[in-house]
């Protein structure tokens, strides 16, 4: 009997062990009755398992070509997404100066879960110019996905690669410059 006990003791522990934390607030007693209250805090529980499901973290590392200006202020921003019509649009990856010449930048970018990232779009906004080389996405359920780019980002434009649904690389909208200008 007190082996029973021990593994049906020890049971609850790695079950309890393995699950998720969560933040309830209670509703004033005055306000609900108990039957209420036990509706309230399991809609919440639902509510916040979508959340924290639907969540995904990636990885994007891009590296500035040695052709670009020294350094940039623009502003930088992406989009990415999935054959599914899934997309991720980053609005500004950059602090002022992030990115420079002949160097690599890591972000780390929470977002929802996509499929296999398929395709990937940079903008550029601001006077500087700026030349990226490679953006690779790692997306922690899917192998890393690499864009090869080597030109200049036109000023206000979406530049970039998709690859959803077709067997061969295709790129979009990238003219085909050495050094970049100042627009």
């Amino acid at each position: 009997m007190k082996t029973l006990t021990l593994i049906f003791t020890f049971s609850i522990i790695v079950a309890f062990s393995h699950a998720a934390p969560t933040l309830v607030t209670l509703p004033q007693p005055d306000q609900m009755n108990q039957s209420s209250t036990l509706i309230s805090h399991t809609l919440q529980q639902i509510n916040e398992t979508r959340l924290i499901s639907s969540m995904c973290k990636y990885l994007i590392t891009i590296k500035t070509s040695c052709n670009s200006p020294a350094y940039t202020t623009d502003q930088i921003s992406l989009l990415f997404g999935d054959d599914l019509g899934s997309k991720l649009y980053v609005k500004r990856l950059d602090d002022p100066g992030a990115f420079k010449k002949c160097t690599t930048v890591s972000f780390d970018v929470m977002g929802e879960c996509t499929s296999q990232i398929c395709e990937l779009y940079l903008f550029r906004k601001g006077r500087d110019g700026w030349k990226p080389e490679t953006v690779v996405v790692y997306d922690y359920n899917y192998p890393p996905v690499i864009f090869n780019y080597n030109v200049c980002l036109t000023k206000g434009r979406g530049i970039g690669y998709n690859y959803c649904g077709q067997g061969s690389n295709q790129i979009s909208s990238i003219p085909k410059i050495k050094a970049c200008s100042l627009n």
